[in-house]
């Protein structure tokens, strides 16, 4: 019973919805209406508002390496070079982040948008927001004074006659002006500032134009907002400019200024940075000379006092002496030590009939030596136990030239500890007398020598500083585009705007929606007003 009233509900709602689209059909004069007037807006839109065009351009940030791989080639010197304060010379890491916001910087905006000359609109006749671009009849250029001063909108209504005359409306925020002139060129002064007026290429023709002049920084607040400038990828270096306008010439000239103005700045800083280093530099190396000239007369002044000649040859040579003597020492300490192993393995009685290792090079290349032949001795005492009964006479044989061979190792091996020890002996004698001559170097030569290192250092810096000088003065002397251009500023085929796809939209969603919200209204009052009637 409750499934039989659950159907007839919905059947009645299905049967009051057609009810409802059924009686919507009774107005079709309306929607016919409706439609007609949204088509007609629809089209004077897509008539009225300008094609917008997407341009696009790529460029690829380069590090000056001019500057970087010098700094790089200094090696050991760039903890010195850090202690001077020149560390982050030639440092050509990029941030992404940071050059993205230089691009977008209201400084850079602002440098294209003067040059550009984009802060001046000139509104096109009938027609809605669209600012011509090299197609206007008439110039209008703020001086630079003007441009950098100027702090709020200024539009001149400009009518020009056939007759030449030219009447001209200035409007600012507080004040309005009314100017005559005879002819083009003309100066328009006003509180604001001064205004050049001329013709575009001296075309001479009637016009009449509503021109607005805005500060240069509003514009480049706007243009922040509207361009996209982003890293083409996570893993390169790549960045991507895009932006939209209707007049495809402003649209390209405003990328390649922007990236041309960038690199200008850019290579401009790097100089600026440059010159201050070598500016540094100079100061550096002046008084690294005056230290210079300073150590190098208090080494001649000490020298001639105490008669001294050249002393530390004598001092150079015993050191390179006693380098050689420490090196033979050494090997010989070690050479000691390797016999007294070979030694306590041969005394070894496990170790009777194992082959003794040769530790010692010169055992190993010698054929007839006595461990050389111990050991082949062993190997043919071996081969023949394996082929012969244990009682042989040859392995008798072969036990007792092992015996005997193996005194002739003892004997061998004392006779080099001792040899070994006599060498030893006689270089520990040398290096003693050597260090007793050391010993009787006077004082003053101590002191000379550390006048003499004193000099060493400062012709060491001198050098260094020179050097960078010179890397930095080269770097200066060249121009370097960081942004290096990969795709030029190019216009997009298909033009982004007006969308014809909503505007249809919006045509349709405006001839369904807006009868059925007037119809239902209506039908909404009147229901009203019949209660009202009834109660009353």
């Amino acid at each position: 019973m409750e499934i039989m009233n659950e159907i007839n509900v919905t059947d009645d709602e299905t049967i009051g919805l057609k009810k409802i689209i059924v009686s919507y059909f009774d107005y079709w004069k309306f929607f016919l209406a409706v439609f007609l007037l949204s088509l007609t807006l629809g089209v004077i839109y897509l008539i009225v508002m300008p094609k917008t065009y997407e341009m696009t351009a790529r460029v690829q940030l380069q590090e000056d390496k001019s500057m970087g791989t010098a700094a790089m080639a200094l090696g050991e010197t760039a903890g010195l070079m850090k202690s001077f304060g020149l560390g982050n010379i030639g440092n050509g890491s990029i941030n992404m982040d940071d050059e993205l916001v230089k691009f977008l910087s209201n400084n850079l905006l602002e440098k294209m948008i003067l040059e550009l000359g984009i802060n001046v609109n000139y509104n096109k006749p009938y027609a809605y927001k669209h600012y011509l671009y090299e197609k206007s009849p008439i110039v209008l250029r703020p001086d630079s004074l003007t441009n950098a001063s100027l702090s709020e909108r200024i539009v001149f209504n400009i009518a020009i006659k056939t007759n030449g005359k030219v009447e001209i409306e200035a409007k600012g925020e507080s004040e309005k002006k009314h100017l005559v002139f005879d002819s083009l060129p003309a100066e328009i002064q006003i509180k604001e500032g001064s205004f050049l007026l001329s013709y575009t290429d001296g075309k001479k023709e009637a016009v009449s134009m509503k021109v607005d002049v805005v500060p240069a920084k509003w514009v480049a607040d706007e243009l922040a907002e509207q361009l996209t400038i982003e890293e083409y990828s996570k893993t390169s270096n790549v960045v991507e400019f895009v932006c939209q306008d209707y007049e495809k010439k402003r649209g390209i000239d405003m990328l390649n200024t922007l990236i041309s103005l960038y690199n200008e700045q850019e290579d401009n800083y790097g100089k600026k940075e440059g010159l201050k280093s070598i500016d540094f530099l100079n100061k550096r190396i002046n008084s690294t000379v005056s230290d210079l000239i300073k150590v190098e007369r208090e080494i001649e002044v000490y020298k001639l006092e105490n008669k001294m000649t050249a002393i530390e040859y004598d001092v150079q040579f015993y050191a390179e002496q006693m380098k050689d003597l420490q090196l033979k020492i050494i090997e010989l300490e070690a050479q000691s030590h390797l016999i007294e192993m070979m030694s306590e393995y041969i005394k070894n009685p496990v170790n009777k009939y194992n082959l003794i290792p040769s530790l010692l090079s010169a055992e190993t290349s010698d054929k007839s030596s006595p461990l050389t032949l111990y050991n082949e001795a062993l190997l043919e005492r071996s081969r023949i136990m394996q082929a012969s009964e244990t009682e042989s006479p040859l392995i008798e044989k072969a036990n007792r030239q092992v015996e005997q061979l193996r005194g002739s190792v003892f004997l061998s091996i004392e006779n080099t500890r001792k040899s070994l020890n006599l060498t030893l002996g006689d270089l520990k004698k040398k290096e003693k007398m050597i260090l007793d001559k050391m010993g009787k170097v006077p004082t003053l030569e101590k002191e000379y020598i550390d006048l003499k290192r004193q000099q060493e250092i400062y012709q060491g810096v001198y050098l260094i500083l020179l050097q960078k000088k010179e890397e930095i003065a080269l770097s200066i002397g060249k121009d370097f585009d960081k942004a290096r251009v990969l795709d030029a500023a190019y216009v997009k085929e298909a033009p982004v705007g007006p969308r014809k796809l909503f505007v249809g939209l919006a045509i349709i969603l405006f001839t369904l929606c807006f009868p059925v919200i007037c119809i239902f209204v209506k039908t909404q009052i009147l229901a009203l007003r019949e209660e009202y009637l009834k109660i009353k």
